[in-house]
């Protein structure tokens, strides 16, 4: 993680904060995405962020339990109080890289060829209906930026799942890479780890996490080696959530 991320999120979060305000810790980071660059060299920003940007937010229930709340965008425009930003969320609980079932659509694939990744729910659901695709949606949104949320719910296959998973990842960029969302430029993709499995079982009647994290952790490191391999950004949230959640 870049020091200037990390150094920027010390000034604007308190230890007693960052310990007890749940999962709004990652809107700072993502909101920091679009500020500081990979590092503390003269390399490029991780994202480009242009004035009227179209920013999706895809993947399942960590970034599809920030539609109850509006903070991600209001950092963005506090930030960016000029730039006139459109943001959208698309995620979903339980969505996957390929496997984003709706019962309005007539498949639940992401894109062609998901379905080899999930042969236990290829079989045809009977479904019909008319609401759009995920790529039409995007192309609706007329999108320029994507930052996928991913590897939660799937670390639950275990290290027996890793390289199915691994290899839906790297069909799901290289997918995106090939499109042209905004009708003009292929999309600016980021892809972000899972945040780390918090230990609240001294409150509550749950797991202590040990073993949620660590195969989160596989995850996590295996989400980052296939986003380098298709030379996109990655973010990890789950390394410094760790951290975070033992203060």
């Amino acid at each position: 993680m870049p020091v200037a991320l990390i150094k920027l999120i010390s000034r604007m979060m308190t230890k007693k904060a960052l310990k007890h305000l749940g999962f709004n810790f990652l809107l700072v980071l993502l909101s920091a995405l679009f500020l500081l660059k990979c590092s503390d060299s003269s390399e490029a920003p991780l994202v480009q962020l242009k004035k009227d940007a179209h920013i999706a937010l895809i993947g399942n229930n960590l970034c599809s339990r920030m539609m109850n709340y509006g903070h991600f965008e209001t950092e963005l425009h506090l930030r960016f109080p000029d730039s006139l930003l459109f943001v959208r969320n698309m995620c979903d609980g339980g969505n996957t890289p390929g496997f984003r079932p709706h019962s309005g659509r007539n498949h639940p694939w992401a894109f062609p060829g998901a379905e080899q990744f999930h042969a236990e729910l290829a079989n045809p659901s009977g479904s019909k209906g008319h609401l759009e695709s995920e790529d039409e949606w995007l192309s609706r949104l007329k999108t320029d930026i994507i930052l996928a949320f991913f590897g939660y719910n799937e670390s639950f296959a275990g290290t027996e799942g890793l390289e199915n998973y691994k290899a839906e990842l790297d069909a799901f960029i290289k997918h995106t890479l090939k499109q042209k969302y905004n009708g003009h430029s292929t999309p600016q993709l980021v892809i972000i780890s899972p945040i780390a499995f918090q230990d609240l079982s001294y409150m509550h009647d749950l797991p202590d996490g040990k073993m949620e994290n660590r195969l989160l952790k596989i995850y996590s490191s295996a989400m980052r080696e296939i986003a380098q391999k298709n030379n996109v950004p990655f973010l990890d949230v789950f390394s410094q959530t760790k951290k975070w959640y033992v203060l």
